[in-house]
């Protein structure tokens, strides 16, 4: 496809236009580097740390997704990343075409450099034409699962209460052979049951191919009692790496913050919601909290705006200071669910010990060719992710 004009940018994503759309609550003055969309509602599997009503049958429509996707291109910044989730997405695979390449076209429209990513639980057959379509389109593609076949199937479980860990296996290898490597992702779901076996289910992960590993922590689910063993834990983790990649074996362990940190040298306290939490649920309602994390309820007082509406005006013409109080402040009313928040200090500390482990690789990087060989790699990975 041919680059656009300037006149044609103009006409698009040019100041005339997004002054207009800002003043709608339709484009928004500040920076968005990550937008997740929920596409559907159906799934496989009834985990039952998500709760998302897999029975509602909801689907994005489609002027909700060219909503959205303005939107997001039309925030100041030149990388954009665009994830599709659900439910499910591959329920709705024909969907997910039209909004990569629907995406891909308004961001070249718009001069924006676009990253594309899906997560799946892996769970249904998935075919190779899918995975052959999305490694085209450069798709970085996260499988959601929490370790060896007991951890896993302990929780995600489908409408039978069978477990799903051996139908996974076959679309694993499939997509470690399609999508690639450097291009698959493991996220390990840590949850309060399973925390203390962290290393022994990363290493699991590892064994059954993937080099890019999130630590994700599950919310809401009895971390009183565990939140103390999560630090030590995932330190046994962060310590395994570090001597795996001094060995030239590159274990990459990364959250969904440190890649924006090393391509962008994003702070960790440059922390705005519109920057990495904006989500967008089937309904085309925008929200900074994750889909499966709130139920039906939870949406509604979470909502802060939608594709077809814009966002509310108290956050159409503030821009990000973090030593203003209005920054300080923007969501200390929000973030008020406490289903949701009981995982809020685990969170925080995988965040920050990822990016102080890439901190020091980053200094060793000086002198040790392994670590100096890692950095350069996470620093691609990032790139492509």
């Amino acid at each position: 496809m041919a680059a656009p004009t300037p006149s044609e940018l103009d006409a698009a994503y040019g100041p005339a236009e997004l002054a207009r759309l800002r003043a709608q609550g339709l484009a928004t003055n500040k920076e968005i580097r990550r937008f997740k969309v929920a596409v559907n509602t159906a799934c496989p599997l009834r985990c039952d740390y998500c709760f998302i009503d897999k029975d509602s049958g909801e689907v994005i429509s489609w002027d909700h997704v060219t909503g959205l996707v303005r939107f997001m291109l039309s925030s100041p910044g030149k990388v954009k990343k665009l994830l599709l989730y659900g439910g499910e997405p591959f329920l709705n695979f024909e969907l997910v075409r039209a909004i990569s390449l629907y995406a891909r076209a308004e961001a070249l429209k718009a001069g924006k450099d676009l990253d594309l990513s899906i997560c799946t639980s892996a769970a249904l057959p998935l075919k190779r034409e899918w995975l052959e379509f999305l490694r085209d389109q450069r798709f970085f593609l996260s499988v959601s699962i929490d370790g060896d076949a007991a951890a896993h199937d302990a929780h995600r479980r489908d409408k039978k209460d069978a477990g799903s860990w051996t139908r996974m296996q076959p679309n694993i290898s499939l997509i470690l052979d399609v999508i690639g490597r450097r291009r698959a992702m493991a996220i390990q779901c840590v949850h309060p049951d399973n925390v203390e076996r962290m290393l022994d289910n990363y290493k699991t992960l590892v064994g059954l191919g993937f080099e890019n590993i999130e630590i994700e922590v599950i919310h809401g689910f009895g971390w009183k009692d565990k939140k103390s063993l999560f630090r030590p834990m995932m330190s046994q983790v962060l310590a395994w790496v570090w001597g795996e990649t001094l060995q030239g074996r590159r274990r990459f362990v990364v959250c969904s913050l440190v890649p924006l940190m090393l391509k962008e040298a994003v702070v960790l306290e440059d922390w705005c919601p519109f920057h990495s939490s904006m989500e967008t649920y089937p309904d085309g309602g925008f929200s900074f909290y994750p889909f499966a994390f709130v139920d039906g309820e939870g949406r509604a007082r979470s909502r802060v705006g939608g594709a077809a509406e814009g966002v509310p005006e108290r956050w159409r013409d503030c821009t990000f200071d973090l030593n203003s109080d209005r920054c300080r402040n923007c969501t200390s009313d929000y973030y008020r669910n406490p289903a949701v928040n009981e995982g809020n200090d685990p969170y925080k500390w995988r965040t920050e010990m990822a990016r102080a482990f890439m901190d020091r690789v980053a200094l060793a990087a000086r002198d040790e060719p392994a670590m100096k060989e890692y950095l350069k790699e996470a620093l691609i990975r990032c790139r492509i992710s």
